[in-house]
């Protein structure tokens, strides 16, 4: 059987919205819910000459490829409605492919609603993970979200120096 994504040709993504309404729309999300959200990056100045401005549409835990239209051969929303035409639906073996032939591109294989698939999150351990996922406060970190590369115990709580 084969694994079907969404190929995103983020340098041409305009930040219209079409996607994320259009799926709302079609299943009937609330306000502030979606399975698919554009996120942007910029504009900054990279040098004298030249700017960054990237728009990322990025699915979320609701998206589901829409099950019901491509059960019936039709392409998920946010395919369709796309204004600027750059999102792709297929198999991950076809959109692979594409990554090759052109770069500010990404590839994603939506699950969803992954905590009734795969349950609830649990912590890996020693792996370094975002502090505000999985460390407990110590009381010397400076804001609760702080990210470092530190394994917990190797912060002295006295000094707030690591060792």
């Amino acid at each position: 059987m084969s694994v079907y994504g969404l190929l995103f040709d983020y340098e041409y993504c305009t930040n219209c919205g079409s996607c994320q309404v259009s799926c709302q729309e079609e299943h009937d999300y609330p306000v502030g819910k979606t399975g698919i959200k554009v996120f942007t990056d910029g504009p900054w100045k990279i040098d004298d000459e030249f700017w960054n401005f990237n728009h990322w549409p990025i699915v979320t835990d609701l998206c589901d490829l829409c099950a019901d239209r491509t059960a019936e051969g039709r392409e998920p929303i946010c395919v369709h409605h796309c204004l600027s035409n750059i999102i792709t639906y297929g198999t991950v073996e076809e959109l692979s492919k594409e990554l090759e032939v052109k770069p500010k591109q990404f590839l994603v294989i939506p699950q969803f609603n992954p905590n009734a698939t795969r349950g609830e999150f649990v912590s890996r351990g020693s792996r370094h993970v975002s502090a505000a996922a999985d460390v407990q406060g110590t009381g010397a970190a400076t804001y609760a979200t702080h990210r470092h590369d530190t394994k917990i115990g190797e912060l002295d709580e006295n000094e707030g120096t690591i060792f």
